[in-house]
């Protein structure tokens, strides 16, 4: 349920957080599940909960680390590109209206060690 409504929180991560060991341990905020027929008609909800979390993390200058795998989008690749698609707009978004920027966990690492 946690995927479609916010049950336990954002998380995002703030950098003093991730820095405070090394190697850093870079926390994931979401695992973007795959399109599946049978809950489609949750499937705004998902993307909502997302779009909110990063929302969130952009206005706070946090890190939100969502993740998944190739692999989980080779069924209904049409339904995962939609969704991605709708994602990365946000993305834009946020990148214009804050700052917010993509990086990978290696970048990340390197601007923490900085």
């Amino acid at each position: 349920m946690d995927a479609y409504i916010n049950i336990t929180g954002y998380h995002c991560y703030n950098y003093e957080f991730i820095k405070k060991e090394f190697p850093y341990n870079i926390p994931s905020s979401r695992f973007l599940r795959s399109y599946n027929k049978k809950f489609s008609f949750l499937e705004g909800l998902k993307i909502r909960r997302i779009k909110k979390a990063m929302t969130h993390a952009a206005k706070k200058k946090m890190v939100y680390h969502l993740w998944w795998h190739p692999h989980n989008f080779g069924r209904n690749t049409q339904e995962n590109i939609k969704m991605l698609d709708l994602i990365l707009n946000h993305y834009f978004y946020l990148n214009k209206l804050y700052g917010f920027e993509s990086v990978t966990m290696q970048r990340l690492s390197e601007q923490l060690t900085a």
